[in-house]
């Protein structure tokens, strides 16, 4: 786009944080409902009919609590435009009634490819909503989109892989137990708007709105155990409500439940920054009593390289080596972080940051 071609709202560049989404991709969880007055939707997305194919959306960004920038394909003008808020659960949908809409305008670039949408009151931090607005181009193709995205989180701290055990653990005696991920808060601030993004099982944990401060050490249980009265996420000040084996009163506990989420023996994992689609942090594993062709990971651990959150190549030399002669692994032991960045120095990880540990460290 011509940046000369329109003023924007007048935003810090602090604030502005940038992510692509696709007309027809699901984002974040929530669905991108789009229809075309000259196409119809089928099982495989969106079908263009007729000679010319109407406008789409190519990109989209968060710019602060109150405007959202959308890029088309092609030079378009705002027919509509409002904000609603999501209720828990709801998909983004051009057919949901909206209840209490928040009134919108939409400013446009010189050349009609981008549309600033600026809302007339503020989103929330931990709530989600969806921008719905029609658009047509000069040929008259129209499209009614309803876009869904999060209110916005201006003080998203810089948080850091610490611990991860990919095995879970049964027995008789103490009961079954989840796999897990430790992550440390290097700043204060709020975690909503992190997910922990489980490449080869392709989970993605999205972080709830929850208050912490620099140094404290978040537990992150990826499947729920068979005592759910024990899966208490700890969202407030109180740290002893959780009560299974691995989960920890010096420690905040946050359960989820999506089956299995890591691989025993090689994987990569990394903290995402939702609305920049940015990784954070990143830990990439390989045990070599595997066939080195299961090791399929490059397009997860590339990102993370392109995103500055990991050291090294998209290849399993790259990886930390889970059973090199120092430590003989088996898939009950946990990768435990040696060495840490500084809040003000970020740096990408690398496996020499990490080593596999007899037992875990958090207790």
């Amino acid at each position: 786009m011509n940046k000369k071609s329109f003023e924007k709202p007048e935003i810090s560049a602090g604030q502005i944080v940038k992510y692509l989404m696709f007309a027809g991709i699901v984002v974040a969880g929530a669905l991108l409902c789009i229809c075309h007055s000259s196409c119809q939707l089928t099982a495989q997305g969106i079908q263009a009919l007729g000679a010319e194919e109407g406008p789409q959306i190519t990109g989209v960004s968060i710019l602060n609590a109150s405007s959202v920038e959308v890029d088309f394909s092609k030079p378009v003008k705002a027919q509509s435009a409002s904000v609603s808020r999501l209720g828990k659960g709801e998909r983004a949908s051009i057919d949901m009634a909206a209840q209490d809409p928040i009134a919108a305008k939409a400013v446009m670039s010189g050349d009609g490819r981008v549309a600033v949408y600026v809302f007339e009151q503020e989103t929330e931090l931990g709530e989600r909503y969806q921008l719905f607005s029609e658009i047509k181009d000069a040929r008259g193709n129209s499209l009614t989109f309803a876009l869904p995205f999060d209110g916005y989180n201006e003080r998203l701290p810089y948080c850091v892989l610490s611990e991860v055990q990919p095995k879970a653990s049964s027995s008789k005696k103490e009961g079954d137990e989840s796999p897990y991920v430790i992550i440390r808060a290097l700043e204060d601030g709020n975690l909503f708007g992190i997910d922990l993004v489980c490449a080869k099982k392709q989970k993605t944990y999205p972080l709830p709105k929850v208050e912490v401060k620099a140094g404290e050490e978040i537990i992150l249980h990826l499947r729920n155990t068979k005592d759910l009265e024990a899966c208490k996420s700890e969202l407030g000040s109180d740290l002893s409500l959780a009560k299974t084996r691995r989960s920890s009163s010096a420690k905040r506990d946050l359960f989820f439940d999506q089956g299995v989420p890591l691989d025993d023996m090689n994987d990569a994992l990394y903290l995402r920054d939702r609305n920049s689609n940015k990784a954070i942090d990143a830990l990439s594993y390989f045990s070599v009593k595997d066939n080195a062709t299961s090791w399929n990971l490059p397009d997860a651990v590339q990102k993370a390289v392109n995103d500055g959150a990991w050291q090294g190549s998209p290849s399993a030399e790259s990886a930390l080596l889970a059973n090199d002669p120092k430590n003989k692994y088996s898939p009950t032991q946990p990768f435990v972080r040696t060495s840490f960045p500084a809040a003000k120095e970020r740096r990408p990880s690398s496996k020499y940051d990490w080593t596999v540990a007899q037992k875990s460290v958090y207790k």
